[in-house]
């Protein structure tokens, strides 16, 4: 009689859209996980470049691997897709260009067995630096301060809990997890357990990275619904609007030349 496969306890979820490239590491990086609980599902945004052949031959290599190529409104529109595929207890996203440590998912499992915490902080590595932490009491300066890790890589989340507090918004492009964050932290009934281990290196590789003003913009809609004190929202604001707008406006220039570049004359 075969040997009955143990449940997927944790879901590793990842959106592609033309970036086969990058995937390699981070798949090798599962294969390598102490951690045998888990499966990797990918919804890729019917990429152009090899990308969906590429993830289907890593599912005929690894049955953990699960592929869905398929149109999608965006990053968080894919995440919701592959939230309502997945079978574990709890998720963690990777972007396709992200990888993890050998131990990550058996340190998450080992932190989710201890009290039962919906959501698990680790800590990751950026640009040579580990970060991570979580202070609740800096949520009025925004949900960055208070989740110091990242929503990538660094978060093992309880997937019921989009049950109580709904998929990740599609008002929000770049900030859903931001803002689906702040929702748990404002309800105080969530709980969440910091784990002092390194999860996995996140890149900077995404598009809130190279979108500074939109970033700007949705992190005070986030806090203009999620804090008291409107006012004190609009003036920390426009002083962060301020301190980085020589960086907004290059960033609006060359957005500026790139459209002059392909509009025909």
């Amino acid at each position: 009689m075969n040997a009955q496969v143990p449940a997927v306890r944790i879901s590793v979820l990842t959106a592609t859209r033309n970036c086969g490239a990058a995937l390699n590491a981070l798949y090798e990086s599962l294969e390598r996980q102490t951690y045998r609980r888990f499966e990797w599902i990918v919804m890729d945004g019917l990429s152009e470049d090899g990308t969906p052949e590429r993830l289907r031959a890593y599912a005929q290599e690894s049955p953990w691997v699960r592929v869905t190529s398929e149109h999608d409104f965006g990053l968080y529109d894919a995440l919701n897709k592959a939230i309502q595929a997945a079978t574990g207890e709890y998720y963690v996203v990777a972007g396709a260009d992200d990888v993890f440590e050998p131990d990550a998912l058996e340190q998450f499992a080992n932190a989710a067995d201890l009290g039962g915490p919906d959501v698990v902080l680790a800590h990751v590595t950026r640009n040579g630096r580990e970060i991570g932490g979580f202070n609740p009491r800096m949520a009025w300066l925004g949900h960055a301060r208070v989740f110091a890790g990242s929503h990538s890589v660094g978060m093992l989340i309880r997937k019921s809990l989009h049950e109580r507090f709904a998929l990740y918004s599609r008002r929000f492009p770049l900030l859903a997890d931001g803002y689906f964050l702040k929702l748990l932290l404002r309800s105080r009934s969530v709980r969440f357990a910091e784990a002092a281990f390194i999860a996995g290196t996140f890149s900077e590789g995404g598009m809130s990275s190279v979108n500074k003003l939109q970033v700007l913009t949705e992190t005070w809609q986030i806090q203009m619904r999620t804090e008291r004190f409107p006012l004190l929202q609009t003036l920390l604001f426009l002083g962060k609007l301020l301190v980085r707008f020589p960086a907004v406006r290059r960033e609006l220039q060359a957005d500026r030349a790139h459209q002059r570049s392909i509009t025909p004359s």
